[in-house]
């Protein structure tokens, strides 16, 4: 039974047919998916994989790796200094710390993604166990599926520590009544995400040759997911050597930095990981714009606008940059409203009308959207957040270095239209330390509104700090990890520790 539920969690769809029926008859079964029967052929194994990739969106537009509250960049953000948000019942509990293992805002993304997670260990149990003749293929889907499952497992244990969840293909197969998987050490943890990430590497391509198959996992995606562990996990040097690989497999940042995010630039050079969108009431939306565009906002060429008149970077983030770094151009201040019916540009920090803070517009125009639903896709991983990281890491194991200083000045010879004027150079660092703020505050610069922030603090040891200096005197050591669901507690029976602190 559990084996069947298993099986169409993941299907999109289940062919039947039905004999028309009179009286006391019963309907005849003509035609069935089942996991007897399917999946059979190669198509039907590509279909399982595809179906795995739904796992980011499934449930709703709103959550997962949309953009909520209690989405990855939600609860990527939530905490830190550049993430303000309206609805009193959200915007208040992460603003204090008050991260209540009852709140449904910072256990959402658990409830949802350890299950996808079985699924896929599931669906990897089933090509393994396949006798497709293409060796390669097999090969190359599994390897997508681990892509998936590394992505989610990285992103919950940024969340959570090391969650209970199943990578048991014969548990995922064969679940026990009452199985509960355990909580691995940190140290294991890592080695099973960085096992699977090395053999995605090994088996998927740089890129693909099927247009439609843009968006699946590719051996730079992969590579730049394992560097990211790596990098959570303080292992600099391991880091450093997978960047190496990630450096030759052609990416590049993109000339103007809003076109990142550009309907028309989509599939550029600077996307390693994206999730394709549509601009139409579906799971495959991008509901960036509808969170956080004013209400009185308007486009100048009447693209239709609806708005939850949401989330804003605070005044003080925004104060940081310099006036003349071109990554404003998606942090917005001035905008267009309707006045008398014409559109007229206003101040909305002078006016009072963006009271706290800045529009994080990175999305832009989708002239086909709705007003709520746009096909922008959303951008999961991106070259210069490598390019940064990798900065960072080599300062790490080597402390001030040219390479470090190249790496940081690519990225800001982007956001300052290359004026040497505003390129760093290496004697203004003194020591390792001073680097590592410097690219710290960078990394902000770069990546507001992405989901990086709180990631970052935690690396550098700075959440808990940062929240202090900011007056927040409730941010305790052990908020660096969000607490396990309440309701998963209770159900482990015992069997499930919760986070410390909780």
């Amino acid at each position: 039974m559990k084996k069947q539920f298993y099986f169409f969690a993941i299907l999109f769809a289940v062919i039947t047919g039905f004999s028309s029926c009179n009286n006391d008859l019963e309907p005849e079964i003509y035609n069935r998916l089942s996991p007897s029967n399917f999946p059979a052929t190669t198509e039907d194994y590509l279909t399982l994989v595809t179906g795995i990739y739904g796992e980011f969106r499934y449930g709703g537009t709103w959550n997962r790796y949309s953009c909520n509250e209690s989405s990855r960049l939600g609860l990527g953000e939530t905490g830190t200094d550049e993430f303000y948000m309206p609805w009193e019942w959200c915007q208040t509990p992460q603003k204090n710390f008050d991260f209540n293992p009852g709140y449904d805002l910072f256990g959402q993304f658990y409830k949802l993604m350890t299950p996808s997670v079985t699924r896929a260990t599931y669906v990897l149990a089933v090509l393994e166990k396949s006798s497709m003749e293409n060796e390669s293929f097999k090969n190359r889907l599994m390897a997508e599926v681990m892509g998936c499952r590394a992505q989610w497992l990285y992103d919950l244990e940024s969340f959570y520590g090391p969650p209970p969840v199943v990578l048991d293909k014969e548990k995922a197969m064969n679940p026990e009544e009452l199985y509960f998987p355990p909580r691995l050490s940190e140290d294991d943890y890592l080695a099973f995400v960085e096992a699977d990430l090395k053999f995605a590497m090994q088996h998927l391509p740089v890129a693909y040759d099927n247009a439609a198959d843009y968006g699946r996992y590719t051996k730079g995606a992969a590579a730049s997911l394992l560097m990211k562990m790596y990098m959570h996990h303080k292992r600099f040097a391991e880091a450093v050597a997978v960047s190496d690989s990630i450096m030759t497999y052609g990416y590049g940042l993109v000339k103007e930095y809003k076109m990142i995010w550009d309907i028309n630039n989509e599939k550029n050079e600077e996307c390693i990981f994206v999730l394709p969108c549509v601009a139409k009431y579906n799971e495959n939306a991008n509901l960036f714009q509808f969170h956080v565009l004013p209400q009185d906002w308007v486009w100048l060429s009447g693209t239709k606008v609806q708005s939850a008149d949401g989330i804003r970077v605070p005044w003080a983030v925004y104060d940081k940059f310099d006036k003349e770094d071109g990554r404003l151009a998606c942090l917005l201040k001035d905008y267009y409203i309707l006045r008398n019916k014409v559109p007229t540009l206003v101040d909305g920090k002078a006016t009072g009308r963006l009271r706290q803070g800045a529009i994080p517009c990175k999305y832009g125009e989708d002239p086909a959207s709705d007003g709520q639903f746009c096909g922008n896709d959303i951008v999961i991983i991106r070259y210069a957040d490598i390019l940064l990281l990798r900065a960072e890491a080599l300062n790490e194991v080597n402390g001030v270095n040219q390479e470090s200083i190249d790496l940081i000045n690519r990225v800001r010879d982007r956001a300052f239209n290359n004026n040497p004027a505003k390129r760093i150079n290496i004697s203004m660092f003194t020591d390792k330390g001073s680097l590592r703020d410097y690219i710290l505050q960078e990394r902000q610069f770069e990546l507001f509104m992405e989901g990086e922030r709180r990631e970052d603090l935690i690396r550098h040891g700075k959440y808990i700090q940062n929240a202090l200096e900011r007056g927040i005197a409730t941010a305790k050591p052990h908020h660096v990890r969000f607490p396990i669901p309440s309701s998963i507690i209770v159900e482990g029976q015992g069997n499930i520790k919760q986070n410390d602190g909780y």
